[in-house]
């Protein structure tokens, strides 16, 4: 973990003054997944436990693939509920108070987001340099260090369109702890891996830089039987509802 030097002001804390003390991480009430929904009377209610590794699934018209973005406060609104993070629906603050308040957060768009025309490195390093008050050596150190855990170094020079897919998704996922978030939010992060580089991965975004296990909510069509048992809660989408178990 880099530790913010005395007497310098921290982006971070001013992030973690923002929430609600004793409210769960992520928390869906009485939202409706769809505009137009078959079941109207039908509202995903979904509280997230501390620490627990969570998969919501569901078919592509589920509305599954728009949770990550609702609880970043992306695009548009849900159509009726509210999605509370850290007690604070963030629709209600200003754009600047939004864009801290996203640092408490990691996020994995489905895909990878990277940006093509920087390499990998550059692309892990992008939260640390624009999103916290780390000096220079401080960046570099963490990046080196999740370069190393993320199996990076022989290929962290690589632009995403010259490296594979399953190291895109390392640098993708990697730059999502970066600032050690307290909720990562993951959309299809297996898509096109291995069983066993999946494993490896929540291996490495399970806990926090202190020990403690991370709060991780995963969203994606369908788990395999060799991802389930690695879960906490695993949540299907059906007709609005949330229904527990596969």
């Amino acid at each position: 973990m880099i530790r913010v030097a005395p007497g310098r002001a921290s982006y971070l804390a001013e992030a973690y003054a923002l929430g609600v003390e004793g409210a769960p991480p992520l928390e869906f009430r009485g939202v409706d997944l769809r505009e137009n929904p078959d079941h109207p009377d039908h509202r995903f209610n979904l509280a997230i436990d501390w620490g627990s590794l969570t998969a919501c699934i569901g078919d592509e018209d589920s509305g599954v693939g728009d949770l990550g973005r609702w609880a970043l406060a992306l695009g548009r609104r849900p159509p009726s509920g509210q999605v509370l993070v850290f007690g604070v629906d963030m629709r209600t603050l200003s754009y600047s108070k939004l864009l801290l308040f996203r640092r408490r957060i990691g996020y994995l768009q489905i895909g990878d987001g990277l940006l093509q025309n920087l390499s990998l490195r550059a692309n892990i390093s992008l939260p640390l340099q624009y999103a916290s008050d780390h000096r220079l050596n401080e960046v570099a150190g963490r990046v080196n260090e999740l370069v190393d855990a993320f199996r990076l170094a022989a290929v962290e020079g690589l632009r995403p369109a010259e490296a594979n897919e399953e190291d895109r998704r390392r640098a993708a996922i990697a730059r999502a702890i970066a600032l050690d978030p307290e909720l990562l939010v993951l959309e299809a992060p297996f898509d096109g891996l291995t069983f066993r580089a999946g494993k490896e991965l929540l291996h490495l975004v399970r806990h926090r830089a202190d020990g403690t296990p991370r709060t991780i909510l995963i969203t994606l069509q369908d788990v395999g039987p060799q991802i389930a048992p690695l879960l906490d809660r695993c949540v299907r989408l059906v007709d609005g509802l949330a229904v527990e178990g596969q």
